[in-house]
């Protein structure tokens, strides 16, 4: 794959981009976490989320009582009480909740978790992914986690002297609750702080450059380090190659597009960098098992593989 010459001008798929639910860059406050019911914002739009995404914060949805369906870029997934539901950075995520629905949405700011995640490493496997991780109803870590918010909502609305640190207390309670839950769950992979910030900044300069056709080389030569060291570092922290992780972001990419954006699928090659759109829709069909336009058409009609 290399780097495409446009012709014009081409854009991407326009999916709302949103600090909290509704609200433009304008309408944010000055703070680095935010908590509120989950009812306050869900019952004002319906109980329904369309899909968008916060370039500028995470979140985590702790469902207490209630069921729905989290849409997640292009897929949906049912949840049920108790679960808590992660949206990393910049994920296009979207909800549909019963009415009877009960429980928090915490707020990260991206500077302030960045931060945090860079103090706090083991943190970061809370964060890799979007995910829905069931709990149990007398579960010592769903207590805690509801405590937490409580005590959090408590602490930001307050004056009381140190109610930042105690802030920062109570949210580290619930992301440390999480993560117990998560290693309960599944096995998380366990790595060198070295890899785990390789891959980190591996990932951070794909974000910026997976469009320009590089090659996994290129960005190893952009990261100064020999390409055999950023695989065996994605194999440690990721257990799959970096090729893996670029082409994954890549059809990311491509299904926004297919099921947000009106563009002709030559044109979403042409915007991912391919120069030959046959190529493209081979490259999606041998990683997603169909065709651009199959997938297309079965998106939007809401109909599954």
């Amino acid at each position: 794959m290399s780097r495409v010459r446009f012709v014009g001008r081409v854009e991407g798929a326009k999916v709302p981009r949103y600090h909290l639910y509704g609200e433009s860059a304008a309408d944010a406050g000055d703070w680095f976490v935010n908590v509120e019911p989950l009812a306050d914002r869900c019952r004002a739009n319906n109980w329904k989320i369309d899909p968008h995404s916060h370039p500028h914060f995470g979140q985590i949805v702790f469902v207490r009582s209630g069921q729905g369906q989290m849409t997640v870029e292009t897929d949906r997934r049912p949840f049920r009480s108790p679960s808590v539901l992660t949206v990393p950075v910049n994920t296009i995520h979207g909800f549909e909740y019963g009415m009877d629905t009960d429980g928090w949405v915490l707020t990260v700011a991206e500077p302030y978790l960045r931060n945090l995640l860079d103090r706090m490493p083991e943190l970061r496997d809370v964060w890799s992914e979007p995910r829905i991780l069931a709990l149990q109803v007398d579960d010592e870590e769903t207590a805690d986690i509801r405590h937490a918010l409580l005590r959090l909502d408590r602490e930001l609305d307050g004056q009381a002297s140190g109610n930042v640190i105690a802030a920062e207390a109570c949210l580290l309670t619930v992301l440390v609750a999480i993560l117990r839950r998560s290693e309960a769950a599944t096995a998380l992979r366990q790595s060198s702080a070295g890899d785990s910030g390789l891959v980190r900044e591996y990932r951070e300069l794909l974000e910026r450059r997976y469009r320009e056709g590089w090659t996994v080389a290129r960005f190893a030569a952009e990261l100064k380090v020999p390409l055999p060291q950023l695989r065996a570092a994605c194999l440690q922290v990721e257990g799959q190659p970096p090729s893996n992780l670029l082409h994954e972001r890549i059809v990311v990419e491509a299904q926004r597009n297919l099921v947000y954006s009106d563009m002709a699928i030559a044109q979403i090659a042409y915007w991912l960098g391919f120069d030959d759109p046959a190529y493209f829709t081979r490259f999606f069909t041998r990683m997603c098992k169909e065709s651009p336009s199959r997938y297309r058409e079965r998106k939007r009609a809401g109909t599954t593989a």
